[in-house]
């Protein structure tokens, strides 16, 4: 792009993003985290059960990331592993983006976002990295509707398509045509909101049945995205939801075992959708439940850090969970592991 179009476009983000600060109206605050010391399917679905979940291993930890944070957005993309914006172990919102390739174990840096944000979703259409929402700053009640996007080979973020709302806190996922957006919190507050981004626009198309936010989006690739866990608010008032967003519609499938907010999610096809981590009101959870693409839930093997406000992604068809905090939470730590498969 040339460096004259580049500084326009740079302008334009810059314009749109003081202008959400200043002129937001400051929705409900979703209580923000405590501070702590820092640390460094279709088909029908069975009952919840405890059964253990095939074809994996356990976790092994990988090289640590440069900056410990949690709340940031995380995807998958061109083979490696992005983390943009979050919180620092102080609760400041940071707006580095760090890419690791687990082919070399290397951390590099990608380019910067032009403000801090935190609790805000990425998703990667296999072209570009499209970062949703989130809040501006180190506040808890300023939800933005901005969404970012980064070409592949890209040296900035330039401005995207604008959420039909401000949101904060949901989910996101690339289902193979579209990316699904879920959930967050609004300026009226927690939202159910599921959104589609088709043709360039932001379409509504449904609802969970149960607003949350804290949750987290998984998706096989083929058309079918899973919204699992979340809460409504405070740590006391998680939940263990789990729906199936399946073109025009959004169907609750029966729970997971463990209520948490805070989470992961990836999609192995071996598994199913898992949900990995999160926090309750006394600690943070290393836990990974899933559900197959038949409904059956599984137990998967505990990750070896507890973590909640943390990421996973899948690379080469093996999955990693990323930062997040070890205690429930403003905390942070630059920890990474990955789930091997069975031998």
């Amino acid at each position: 792009m040339p460096r004259a179009a580049r500084s326009a476009a740079a302008a334009a983000v810059a314009a749109l993003v003081v202008g959400l600060v200043a002129c937001s109206t400051p929705a409900p605050d979703p209580v923000p985290p405590t501070t702590s010391a820092p640390a460094t399917a279709s088909g029908s679905p069975n009952e919840p059960g405890d059964s253990a979940a095939p074809a994996a291993a356990g976790w092994t930890q990988v090289a640590e990331a440069p900056l410990a944070r949690l709340e940031m957005a995380t995807a998958a993309h061109d083979g490696r592993i992005w983390l943009a914006g979050g919180l620092s172990p102080l609760g400041e919102a940071v707006t580095e983006v760090e890419v690791f390739d687990p082919a070399s174990g290397a951390w590099t840096s990608g380019p910067a976002l032009p403000t801090g944000i935190h609790h805000a979703a990425l998703a990667s259409d296999g072209e570009r990295l499209l970062l949703i929402g989130g809040y501006i700053g180190a506040s808890f009640n300023q939800p933005t509707d901005i969404v970012l996007s980064l070409a592949s080979g890209a040296d900035s973020w330039e401005p995207g398509p604008s959420l039909p709302d401000a949101r904060a806190a949901g989910a996101a996922a690339w289902d193979g045509t579209r990316v699904i957006y879920a959930g967050g919190v609004g300026l009226g507050g927690v939202s159910g909101d599921v959104f589609a981004l088709e043709g360039g626009a932001w379409q509504r198309v449904g609802a969970m049945p149960r607003a949350r936010e804290h949750l987290a989006a998984a998706s096989d690739g083929n058309g079918l995205t899973w919204l699992m866990g979340g809460r409504i608010g405070g740590l006391d008032a998680n939940l263990a939801d789990v729906d199936l967003v399946e073109g025009a519609g959004v169907t609750a499938l029966d729970p997971l075992p463990t209520p948490r907010g805070g989470v992961g999610a990836f999609f192995l096809p071996e598994l199913g959708a898992c949900l990995t981590g999160g926090e309750t009101p006394n600690e943070a959870l290393g836990t990974v439940e899933c559900v197959g693409t038949d409904g059956t839930v599984s137990t998967a093997s505990e990750m070896t850090v507890e973590r909640h406000g943390h990421g996973a992604a899948v690379v080469d068809g093996i999955a990693y969970v990323l930062l997040g905090g070890p205690v429930p939470g403003l905390s942070a730590h630059a920890s990474v592991e990955r789930l091997d498969p069975a031998p």
